[in-house]
């Protein structure tokens, strides 16, 4: 059973989301903080790119009403430089150098301010465990980084980054058993992912209410699966492994070193906007977008099954870590035979149609024959 205090946590962050993404919605408008159709972008219309800035109010709020509001500031300090700087590139597209500034800068005030950092990654060879020494906080930084781009990069469909930050907050806090102090910080940043996930989830947004979370929220919401992470698997009262906890995120991980391998093969820049997304592999295979939500959705669920499962039968690190580095490299080539199968299915299904006419105009010619039936008898 969640506690009151999480539920409470919840509720508010999740109705002061909504309160604030209807109040925005018109201000972004007028301050022209939407997303234009064109190029990578289909949708249709002016899109307000508002539910980062309402997400993360509804979690401040949130966090302030908290009964124990320990460590909230190093989560929240850097979470706002993140959704400024993130709603500036939103209105005016700043560049990757000014976005990657902010990140380290965020990811810098959680470690050092904080001394929320990766002390040690486990054991993930069956060597006992590993720590990481003077090299601590810059392979923090690092993994901050990728998360962080990682959802940054995965929000190219409605509800997809917002679904997964939600499956990994809840299966982080279920890890736990709902104990770690950090879990009352998921509980409102579910809540207000939940409350954002009324205008953007498919099933469940009106058309004319359809609203972005934009960098501001993607950048947010990657941040805070790190500082939770971090949060319950560091220190000496960690609630989970390291190596568990990456299996939280080791969807838009995977989509991530995929699209920023292929990048740097190709001579491009490995964090400007492209294509070569899992979202976008399916999409162009001929999936709907409701469908590709569907198909990552259930990846991402079950990867997160795993580790809760591996976290709960406390299974030694090395056996977690092998089958997640191997799906990390792996999953790229899944999610390509994934979209080759759809294509073929589409092919045949296209062959049978431009065939069906033919079969059919022959049935009718056979049949207004007036004698067909008696002579053929």
């Amino acid at each position: 059973m969640v506690p009151m205090g999480l539920s409470f946590s919840a509720a508010l962050a999740f109705a002061v989301t909504v309160v604030l993404t209807l109040t925005l919605r018109p201000l972004a408008v007028r301050l022209r903080i939407t997303d234009s159709p064109g190029g990578r972008k289909r949708h249709i219309g002016e899109i307000p790119l508002v539910g980062g800035i309402a997400m993360f109010i509804g979690i401040l709020v949130a966090a302030m009403a908290a009964v124990q509001p320990t460590g909230r500031w190093t989560l929240l300090v850097p979470a706002a430089l993140l959704v400024i700087v993130g709603v500036i590139d939103d209105r005016y597209n700043v560049g990757v150098s000014a976005r990657l500034a902010a990140q380290i800068c965020a990811a810098l005030i959680m470690m050092i301010g904080g001394g929320l950092y990766l002390r040690d990654v486990g054991d993930p060879f069956g060597t006992g465990l590993l720590g990481l020494g003077i090299f601590a906080i810059p392979v923090s930084v690092l993994v901050a980084l990728s998360v962080i781009n990682a959802f940054n990069f995965i929000d190219g469909i409605d509800g997809l980054a917002a679904s997964i930050a939600l499956i990994a907050l809840t299966a982080g806090g279920l890890a736990t058993g709902l104990s770690a102090s950090a879990v009352s910080v998921a509980a409102m940043a579910c809540g207000a992912t939940l409350g954002f996930l009324l205008f953007n989830f498919p099933a469940f947004r009106h058309r004319r209410l359809r609203t972005f979370m934009g960098d501001a929220g993607s950048t947010l919401l990657g941040f805070i699966v790190v500082w939770f992470a971090l949060s319950i698997s560091q220190g000496a009262d960690r609630s989970l492994s390291p190596v568990a906890a990456l299996w939280f995120a080791l969807m838009p991980l995977s989509d991530f070193f995929s699209c920023f391998i292929r990048r740097l093969a190709r001579g491009k820049m490995p964090l400007h906007a492209g294509r070569e997304h899992f979202h976008y592999m399916l999409m162009r295979a001929g999936l709907s977008g409701r469908q590709v939500l569907a198909v990552l959705v259930a990846f991402s669920a079950f990867y997160a099954a795993v580790g809760l499962i591996g976290a709960s039968q406390k299974l030694p690190d090395w056996a977690l870590f092998a089958p997640w580095f191997t799906l990390l490299g792996l999953q790229s080539f899944i999610i390509r035979g994934l979209a080759l199968h759809v294509r073929h299915r589409r092919w045949r299904a296209a062959k049978v149609v431009v065939q069906l006419p033919a079969s059919v105009a022959a049935a009718q010619s056979y049949a207004t024959q007036p004698n067909a039936g008696r002579e053929a008898a």
